[in-house]
């Protein structure tokens, strides 16, 4: 395994099509459009991916949350193969994923027979790839056909100037290309040593209109891929950091953001943002204008703030290795109390110009006067160095 290119494949399982079992929402007799369990909520999976724990001590999956299929995990039968053995199971919950932990697997499984309701699925147990991360910065996140030139600058940028020399991919299912050119893309950047760029074409999941206390809780796809870019890559890493394509991590001259990290009292560092206009100079825009075309900020600095936080994660803290923690997009559930740190001058750029414009219409910045908006003059030094 010390391929540039690192296993990637995953094993996942779906209650069959025409299974009564289903995953209901939250509050399920609540009122909803018709299409929000039809075509966005997640009910029919229960494994993203399986996959040996770094230490070797037990087998992984990583799926959704129960919810109302309690009964139906309860019951649930889990076996290694070839030997048969039965394994034990504990489940490992938050309001957006479990991780089931299997326990009593000979060092020669290969595979999980799990009895689920009426259903039987082989999962084949993929390698935990942390021991070839030992001491990385790794940079992870998930993408759907956001430009190559996009995420080649992405990498880019957190190469250089952040330090990031492991980035791991998980890719929702775009249809513009292929998995293998966005490897090849990565293979591109100078300082990237490993990446590991994982097919996950499942259903992404949606906000619950019917909930209103965290109602972002049906993001199952992308919460689950933070696990298993912890626990499957990243174990062992000297910092993980989670960064989508349109946002870059800035931290003050002589720093990176995996360093303030690892030096931060419980291993947690977390930003707030700031947006980037989509304004660019025309002589400054290619064929694909990318992060560097795009250099200008609102005047008023409360107005620019991206408030949603990001974070860095030492890996190795011992509060980590505990699997009732459960990385989310904008926190880490059972982090140790007062566990994060904001480092001063730390934020990231929010590019709005960087947009596919699949959630609303971030790329039109023509509502916006000259009077309101000022050159980034932190944002044009990254660029220059």
């Amino acid at each position: 395994m010390t391929d540039w290119l690192l296993p990637s494949a995953s094993s996942s399982a779906f209650l069959p099509e025409d299974s009564p079992l289903r995953r209901r929402p939250r509050a399920p007799n609540r009122h909803r459009p018709e299409e929000f369990e039809r075509d966005r909520f997640e009910g029919r999976a229960l494994v993203y991916d399986a996959f040996w724990h770094a230490e070797g001590s037990c087998i992984l999956l990583v799926g959704p949350p129960a919810l109302n299929l309690v009964p139906i995990y309860g019951a649930a039968r889990y076996r290694a193969l070839p030997s048969g053995t039965a394994l034990r199971e504990d489940y490992h919950s938050s309001l957006s994923v479990t991780l089931t932990a299997l326990t009593g697997a000979p060092a020669d499984t290969s595979a999980v027979e799990m009895s689920f309701g009426n259903a039987t699925y082989v999962l084949p147990v993929r390698p935990n790839v942390s021991p070839v991360l030992a001491g990385a910065c790794v940079l992870f996140t998930m993408s759907r056909d956001n430009e190559l030139a996009w995420i080649r600058e992405w990498a880019d940028y957190h190469a250089r100037v952040q330090g990031t020399n492991a980035v791991v991919f998980f890719d929702n299912g775009s249809t513009r290309y292929g998995v293998e050119d966005i490897a090849a893309t990565l293979r591109g950047v100078s300082g990237i040593r490993h990446a590991a760029v994982l097919s996950w074409p499942h259903r992404y999941g949606a906000t619950d209109p019917a909930v209103k206390t965290n109602p972002y809780y049906g993001l199952f796809l992308q919460v689950a891929s933070m696990s298993v870019a912890l626990r499957r890559y990243a174990a062992s890493a000297y910092g993980l950091l989670n960064c989508d394509i349109d946002e870059l991590a800035a931290t003050p001259a002589g720093t990176t953001i995996y360093e303030l990290a690892h030096a931060a009292r419980k291993g947690l560092a977390v930003m707030r943002g700031q947006y980037v206009e989509a304004i660019a100079e025309p002589s400054e825009v290619a064929d694909v204008p990318t992060h560097r075309d795009f250099h200008m900020r609102l005047r008023d600095s409360s107005a620019r703030l991206s408030r949603p936080r990001k974070w860095a994660l030492d890996p190795m803290r011992p509060w980590v290795k505990d699997l009732a923690v459960h990385p989310y997009m904008h926190w880490i559930e059972g982090r140790p109390a007062f566990g994060k740190t904001t480092p001063a001058e730390t934020f990231y750029w929010h590019f709005r110009g960087i947009s596919t414009n699949w959630k609303d219409r971030r790329t039109d910045a023509s509502h916006l006067t000259a009077a309101e908006v000022e050159a980034d003059p932190r944002l044009a030094a990254a660029w220059s160095n």
